[in-house]
């Protein structure tokens, strides 16, 4: 049976005070809470753990919170985002909806209306599986661990994280770009030429062969994709 996560959100502020602020809106609602302090490291955050809503202000350093919502976008992640912010002019607001925003809100409003909206995004995303079973592989976010065909397999995290993140979304070709930036984070130096040697070591410890590969499949010039072959 598919087991339920705890919907997970991310709030990005490099004021600790309005993090826990909003952290203290949430968690009463059911959610986990994960708080980190700016763009860069809300972009690794998001590679990392795939969260149900991403809450973020725009006026931060280095990065701004627009900058993230771009560049998430861009990576073709679809997380739901609320954006805070004390711009409330409809110039602004539509340079947010236009880098992807979902929803924006004035930091002046109610804080119900923050609740009010984390609240929508989720119930419209609906719960995330923390348990992927794919004929002949069982792949369990909660505990890190995944099998083939009933035999555990041990992955070190970036593999598993990888796995994961092609098992997550069967059929659909993930860029190589794409998957540098989901598994090694927005920062890494790392090339295609990594991604090509980690699906390598990935297959190795599935027993899915290149030549005939029953879970990860290459698609020429583009990048990977998970479909399970019988």
């Amino acid at each position: 049976m598919t087991r339920i996560a705890v919907p997970l959100v991310v709030v990005v502020d490099d004021d600790p005070r309005v993090v826990e602020t909003v952290a203290a809106l949430l968690r009463p609602e059911g959610y986990a809470v994960q708080g980190v302090g700016g763009g860069a490291q809300a972009l690794e955050a998001m590679a990392a753990s795939a969260p149900d809503c991403l809450v973020v202000d725009w006026a931060m350093p280095t990065m701004s919170g627009l900058e993230v919502v771009r560049r998430l976008r861009q990576s073709g992640s679809a997380v739901p985002v609320v954006m805070l912010s004390a711009r409330g002019e409809a110039i602004d607001r539509m340079a947010g909806y236009d880098a992807g925003v979902d929803i924006y809100i004035d930091k002046s409003e109610d804080p119900g209306v923050l609740r009010a909206a984390v609240r929508r995004l989720i119930q419209g995303r609906g719960a995330r599986p923390t348990r992927f079973d794919h004929p002949g592989l069982t792949i369990d976010v909660g505990t890190w661990t995944c099998s083939v065909d009933g035999a555990p397999v041990a992955l070190p995290r970036r593999l598993f994280l990888l796995l994961h993140l092609l098992a997550s979304q069967p059929g659909q070709v993930l860029r190589k770009e794409q998957i540098v930036y989901q598994v090694w984070g927005v920062d890494s130096d790392v090339y295609n030429r990594a991604v090509d040697n980690a699906v390598a070591e990935l297959r190795r410890r599935l027993g899915d062969r290149r030549g005939s590969p029953r879970f990860i499949h290459t698609v020429r010039g583009i990048g990977y994709k998970f479909e399970v072959l019988r």
